[in-house]
């Protein structure tokens, strides 16, 4: 049994969302989960207001040479944290935890920004390709019924009655 299968997993859901919009999907879906919940982010903006830790990472877009520094910065968070599930609404900074946390076994869930509504974001087109995670879920049933394996279970927070529920 390798050594990440023996550490004992805390009710912890360890949250990566970008600031913005992300976040607020982010905020929304989790708003009924019953674990503590730790947010990853690129800005420090929410400190014990809703989660109980909050992490800061380097905000990065293309730049391999961030993903890395990045890369090492979620080893440390999942060892200290050993979260039962890691969950992402997008934004680049999630490429890294998604990459741990199918190194380490950590559940890995990603649920697709809401904005996407024709096709799956950069990220989710990543993670997906190269199969980062347990379970893919999109908010909208076109883009989801393009993909297999991706699971269609609604939006993350209600738009109001506009014709597209």
């Amino acid at each position: 049994m390798r050594r990440c299968d023996k550490l004992k997993r805390k009710e912890t859901v360890l949250v990566v969302a970008s600031s913005g919009g992300h976040l607020t999907q982010a905020m929304c879906a989790t708003s009924t989960i019953s674990q503590a919940l730790v947010l990853v982010s690129n800005k420090d903006m929410l400190n014990g207001e809703y989660f109980d830790r909050v992490y800061t990472v380097t905000d990065t877009q293309h730049n391999v040479l961030v993903h890395c520094v990045n890369f090492f910065a979620a080893i440390r968070i999942l060892i200290k944290e050993r979260p039962m599930a890691v969950f992402s609404t997008g934004g680049p900074i999630c490429l890294p935890f998604a990459l741990v946390a199918r190194l380490t076994r950590t559940r890995f869930v990603f649920l697709d920004t809401m904005s996407r509504v024709t096709e799956l974001s950069n990220s989710g087109k990543l993670i997906q390709k190269l199969g980062l995670y347990d379970a893919f879920l999109c908010q909208w049933q076109t883009v989801a019924d393009q993909h297999s394996g991706i699971e269609y279970h609604g939006q993350a927070f209600d738009l109001g009655d506009n014709g597209h529920q």
